[in-house]
């Protein structure tokens, strides 16, 4: 027979506190949005004026260097969409993370009030998480109470 605890949480019970972490995950989704648009429309902007001077300075439409520029922005188009993709996928999980960070002591912090006359209420935070400093105000509450 082993002693060890079996830990409640699973790969579906993935989110602490789902509204709080859906909503900063929307932000950074935002933010990720916002700014990839941005850095994509100035490459448009650039390949876009790359032919406006090509035609310009007297290159006829229709002219190889054209050709080479289409292929140019097709191959900075593949690039940008991996690039794009795998910023995604470490904005979601760097996401996850802080809001593990966040959430977490706050779960906490609820549990522990809710079961302050529990014999076993230690509040103990992760070395990671955000939030250390409420552990020695509540300790020290705890101290003081007790004398």
């Amino acid at each position: 027979m082993s002693n060890s605890v079996e830990n409640p949480r699973k790969i579906k019970n993935i989110f602490i506190n789902p509204k709080f972490q859906f909503k900063l995950l929307t932000y950074f989704i935002g933010l990720f949005i916002i700014s990839t648009a941005s850095l994509y429309s100035t490459s448009f902007l650039f390949f876009w004026k790359m032919k406006e001077k090509a035609l310009s300075v007297g290159i006829p439409d229709g002219h190889v260097f054209y050709r080479f520029l289409a292929n140019q922005k097709s191959e900075f188009d593949g690039l940008f969409l991996g690039l794009a993709v795998f910023n995604f996928l470490l904005l979601i999980g760097t996401g996850i993370l802080i809001s593990h960070r966040i959430a977490g002591p706050i779960h906490k912090l609820k549990e522990y009030l809710s079961n302050k006359d529990a014999k076993n209420s230690d509040f103990k935070l992760r070395d990671s998480d955000f939030f250390q400093e409420i552990e020695p105000i509540l300790k020290a509450h705890e101290d003081q109470k007790k004398s």
